[in-house]
């Protein structure tokens, strides 16, 4: 586990384009997995400007989106599939779940032997939540939970009540990619900015592993990097041993 701590978020987005960009230069037909949410946006911009600029290609590679609502058409606003057709406006292969789909519950178990079928996420991208989330994973989540029709928790859908014009307007429910699907990724690249999450970047850490908090499942992945802006690394005591007595990483600054 590693862990890259960058001043703020101005600084943390062309690093996480960075980090990005150079998977696909490294593997061209790379498989991608994407969160939504405020965090990637400005990387997703600067991801945009490389591409166009003929700085970056991913006109080979392939994406899926790691979760998505359910119940509603994908052109509501606030749904995952309108979030990318406006952020993520590059040549790069995208496959989302259906949020209309009859079915989400197989839509989403289809979407995973999609992302299988696939060959697998070469860079799975995660965000976390103020409640230690990852993707739609809410607390209670199993080390070894698939994917999913999951019922969102007030803090999740509060998150999103901009985005759908109202808290009543936010699903109840979504779909999402599991604990386990995630980890199966052969690496990961967390990321997390603002006061908000230093709690919880704090409990995924340098706190037992639970279900608890989804994302401190996230500590047995052989190949992972946190990437955290100082305010979201405010609470990180690098010196502290893990939970079975193991020394933490210290965070690497830029």
């Amino acid at each position: 586990m590693r862990i890259e701590v960058v001043a703020d978020e101005h600084a943390l987005a062309p690093r996480a384009a960075d980090l990005i960009c150079d998977a696909a230069l490294a593997k061209p037909d790379a498989v991608f997995g994407l969160p939504t949410g405020t965090t990637p946006l400005a990387a997703y911009a600067e991801i945009e400007r490389r591409v166009w600029g003929r700085r970056a290609d991913f006109s080979r590679a392939s994406a899926f989106a790691i979760d998505e609502f359910a119940g509603v058409p994908w052109s509501t606003p606030g749904t995952n599939s309108m979030f990318f057709r406006r952020h993520l406006r590059v040549p790069w292969p995208l496959h989302l779940p259906d949020p209309a789909a009859p079915d989400p519950e197989a839509e989403i178990r289809a979407f995973a032997g999609g992302v299988r079928a696939a060959g697998g996420f070469d860079l799975c991208v995660l965000g976390i939540g103020v409640n230690g989330h990852i993707a739609f994973n809410e607390p209670g989540s199993a080390r070894d939970s698939r994917a999913r029709l999951v019922s969102l928790t007030p803090e999740s859908r509060a998150a999103h009540a901009e985005a759908f014009g109202s808290l009543d307007a936010v699903p109840a429910r979504g779909m999402t990619l599991g604990v386990a699907d995630l980890l199966e990724a052969r690496a990961l690249l967390v990321l997390a900015q603002g006061d908000a999450k230093a709690a919880p970047v704090r409990d995924a850490l340098e706190g037992a592993m639970t279900a608890a908090v989804p994302a401190s499942w996230l500590q047995g992945h052989p190949d992972i990097l946190w990437l955290l802006d100082e305010a979201a690394a405010s609470r990180l005591d690098s010196r502290a041993p893990g939970p079975a007595g193991a020394a933490r990483p210290r965070a690497k600054k830029r």
